[in-house]
């Protein structure tokens, strides 16, 4: 553990007070004197007037400064010293040369009496303040602790001058003697025992603050046990008693200085850089961010005005960030940004040069080129920065960023031109994933297509444009079409049926995927019990959900009553999830037990491209997994792909879940599955996705299970 500079001091302060108390007592023998009391009494006074002044500063500095930041232990300090500061002014007043104003100055009982009084006291009320948690408290406190102070200070004054007064005897008598003695012991016993627990209590972090009243302790036990060795009032250790503990409220008084003004003051500088050090900078990555880009960017234009040189904007971000964020978490996510922030920064030419625009874009400049060609270099070499994985804890996460350049002077001459020309032609590589665009004009034209499209997406469902379109799967055993799967489709009035590939990733992205898909779902299930009213044998739909469906606000009571409106028996419903949606498993165990404790059918679509483990095949309540297509595709040419669906077909017989293949197109694919055991299967060789009116109709002309199969092979071969 390093020592810091405040604990040096304060070792520093502990082996002055004690190599000057050794000195002291080496040289006693020839030093030690015993003053008159005429030149002891100037000397006494201003010790005594300093001691006072410091006293009462201390409760200035504890209870009247920074009120909004009053602690416990400032507050009860400062009433500790009015007691100690009143304790101080009669020990002055009881002391030789003050018989003007106290008739008993003079009398060596009063003084010793109420200065050890006084150093016992301080060294109680020390020890029982420090060796407490301290809290705030409120302003309001201080009238309640400064009147018990002053009340408890008066009292303690007028007891002592009673016993003197009552009691003298004693006080001539050998008993006051061991009386004092003790006194002082158990005055040194209190401040060595605080000394000990504050450091103890405050082993792991030891504040400056509480340093410095640790040297004021050290000072006054070294001053009491230089008054408890003193032969008389006014000799030198008397006098030495008083300096250690005059050095000791000193110390003291800058501990509370510390703590009421300086640290407030520090703390409010430190504020304030932190305040404007986050106007121009990302909290998360350190890089700077929007604002200072746009001050930058201006700066280095009229730089490159004046010089004639080109310069560049780069502007990236990750692909399928939000489909990361929402499968790992928020905390993975925000390191993954770190770390693409710290890999930027290594690459480019100027590491000042990277901001972060938010969420999970980034912008580079590049200024001083001379060619197009350094920037595409740059470019480049950013693109191969993620070749390589991301280890976030011992795990390995590959991402790809997609990025546009534009250019100055070719591409615009201001930083909003530019800026939001690198942004359509980003959004340009975005639509292939992982490239980088160079701007063209003829980019803000499909941009604004881009635009139009997402506007249109949003009057489609009120103006009742989409439409369902049902996938048999059928039953290989027995050639029995057992369920359907619902899928969306766009029937566009000026563009026509628009496929799903261009509007769910955008339905996604504007979080649109959410109306649309309880409007899927709920269209689902009204056909489907439609269907059942009209006599159809009662089948399984299928309805897909989207990662931001799984995590939406009360999913569960939501399919619930969407059930209630339509009358579909839950066990005709299949819900079909993504691998990627069950890697927060206690969140994935929790809501698909939900939904099957309302009878719910849990497929897992798309299995063996995912992200997750294969643990949550043990924990979650899944019925079924569905192989994908790109497995059955090649599953008679690529030894891999029959492999794998094999291997898929295996594990799921023995964990005793059910098996559909999609995308099947031939039958030489149905017997292969049929071999493998695999239970379902779905594709164009037994139907193309048709609308509902449609699939009643090939439901009554399919004939018998088996001659569902037989004409599916006539068709096809």
């Amino acid at each position: 553990m390093t020592i810091r500079r405040a604990e040096l001091k304060t070792i520093g302060a502990a082996v002055a007070a004690g190599l000057s108390f050794v000195i002291m007592l080496l040289l006693r023998d020839s030093i030690y004197t015993v003053f008159a009391i005429q030149d002891y009494l100037p000397f006494h006074t201003i010790i005594k007037f300093f001691s006072f002044a410091m006293c009462f500063a201390i409760v200035f500095l504890g209870a009247i400064f920074f009120v909004q930041t009053l602690t416990r232990q400032r507050l009860l300090s400062a009433a500790l010293f009015v007691i100690i500061g009143m304790l101080e002014l009669c020990g002055t007043l009881s002391s030789w040369g003050m018989s003007l104003l106290y008739k008993n100055a003079g009398n060596a009982f009063d003084y010793s009496l109420i200065s050890g009084t006084g150093q016992l006291a301080m060294a109680l009320g020390i020890f029982i303040i420090f060796t407490r948690d301290d809290k705030q408290v409120q302003a309001s406190a201080r009238g309640v602790q400064f009147t018990l102070a002053l009340v408890g200070g008066g009292l303690l004054c007028l007891m002592i001058q009673f016993m003197l007064h009552q009691f003298p005897a004693f006080f001539a008598s050998e008993a006051y003697t061991i009386f004092y003695s003790a006194m002082r012991l158990a005055t040194i016993g209190l401040l060595a025992l605080s000394i000990i627990m504050v450091m103890y209590r405050h082993r792991e972090e030891r504040p400056q603050s509480l340093l410095l009243i640790v040297q004021s302790l050290i000072f006054f036990f070294v001053a009491n046990i230089e008054l408890m060795i003193s032969r008389t009032n006014w000799d030198t250790d008397m006098a030495a008693g008083h300096l250690y503990n005059l050095i000791g409220y000193y110390f003291l008084l800058r501990g509370i200085y510390y703590v009421t003004l300086e640290e407030p003051h520090r703390q409010q500088k430190q504020a304030e850089e932190r305040i404007n050090y986050l106007a121009y900078h990302d909290e998360l990555t350190g890089l700077s961010n929007r604002r200072l880009l746009k001050e930058r960017l201006d700066s280095e234009l009229t730089r490159a005005k004046s010089s004639g040189k080109k310069m560049a904007v780069i502007l990236l971000d990750i692909d399928r960030f939000k489909t990361i964020n929402d499968t790992l978490g928020h905390s993975a996510g925000d390191q993954i940004l770190v770390a693409v922030a710290g890999r930027l920064q290594s690459i480019v030419p100027y590491p000042e040069c990277v901001f972060r625009m938010g969420g999970d874009e980034f912008t580079i400049i590049l200024p001083y080129l001379r060619t197009t060609g350094e920037a595409t270099a740059t470019a480049e070499a950013v693109m191969r920065l993620f070749h390589s994985p991301i280890v976030i804890d011992d795990a390995e996460y590959h991402i790809t960023i997609s990025l546009g350049i534009s250019f100055y002077p070719h591409d615009g001459d201001s930083v909003d031109v530019l800026v939001k020309n690198a942004d359509v032609a980003m959004y340009s590589a975005k639509a292939q994933r992982n490239d980088f665009k160079l701007f063209t004009p003829q980019m803000n034209e499909r941009a604004g297509e881009r635009l139009r499209l997402e506007n249109d997406l949003r009057k489609a469902l009120e103006q009742h444009q989409f439409t369902l379109m049902y996938q048999p799967l059928v039953e290989l055993e027995t050639g029995k079409a057992v369920g359907v799967e619902a899928l969306v489709r766009w029937n566009h009035p000026e563009r026509g049926m628009i496929p799903p590939g261009d509007f769910i990733p955008l339905s996604e992205e504007t979080g649109f995927i959410l109306p649309l898909g309880e409007w899927v779902l709920h269209e689902a299930c009204r056909q489907n019990r439609q269907w059942q009213d009209e006599g159809m044998t009662p089948i399984i739909v299928s309805v897909n959900l989207s990662m931001r469906q799984f995590k939406q606000y009360q999913l569960v009571e939501r399919v619930a009553a969407i059930l209630r409106e339509t009358g579909l028996e839950a066990r005709y419903l299949e819900l079909e999830i993504t691998e990627s949606m069950t890697t927060e498993v206690d969140y994935a165990v929790e809501t698909l037990n939900k939904l099957k404790a309302l009878g719910v059918r849990i497929s897992v679509d798309d299995f063996g491209t995912g992200y997750s483990s294969l643990i949550y095949l043990k924990k979650l309540p899944i019925d079924k997994l569905k192989i994908d297509r790109s497995f059955v595709s090649d599953i008679l040419h690529d030894s891999n792909d029959a492999a794998i669906v094999t291997t898929i077909a295996a594990m799921a017989k023995h964990l005793k879940l059910r098996i559909t293949a999609e995308g099947v197109e031939n039958v030489n694919q149905l017997e292969f599955l049929k071999e493998q055991h695999c239970e379902e299967a779905q594709g164009f060789y037994f139907a193309k996705p048709i609308p509902a009116a449609e699939f009643a109709a090939w439901m009554q002309t399919q004939g018998s299970p088996q001659e569902t199969l037989e004409q599916a092979s006539v068709l096809k071969v």
